[in-house]
């Protein structure tokens, strides 16, 4: 089963975007994504590595393009979790600061 080259684009599109949200400056983000066929059942899962973490996402329908736009959307969905943990850590003040009033 073959993808047609609009389906491809939109793939393509999305893991792009992807790697925008965790591009680091160092290089591109690598994103491997492994296809399994059982029966009627496609699969994808798609792998990348960030920072000491393995974001997953995992999809699977009749339809390859399907599954793989799933795996695609919930990587994506890790990766802003991650990144709002990051942004929204706690940040406490430093010792030796004196307050002023």
């Amino acid at each position: 089963m073959e993808l047609s080259a609009e389906q491809t684009g939109k793939l393509q599109d999305e893991f792009e975007k992807v790697g925008r949200l965790l591009d680091t400056r160092k290089g591109e983000l690598g994103v491997r994504v492994v296809l399994s066929q059982e029966r009627h059942l496609n699969s994808a899962e798609a792998t990348a590595h960030f920072h000491n973490h393995e974001l997953v996402g995992q999809g699977s329908d009749a339809d390859l393009f399907t599954a793989i736009h799933q795996a695609a959307g919930k990587l994506e969905a890790q990766a802003i979790r991650l990144k709002e943990k990051w942004r929204d850590g706690k940040r406490g003040a430093k010792n030796g600061a004196a307050e002023t009033e």
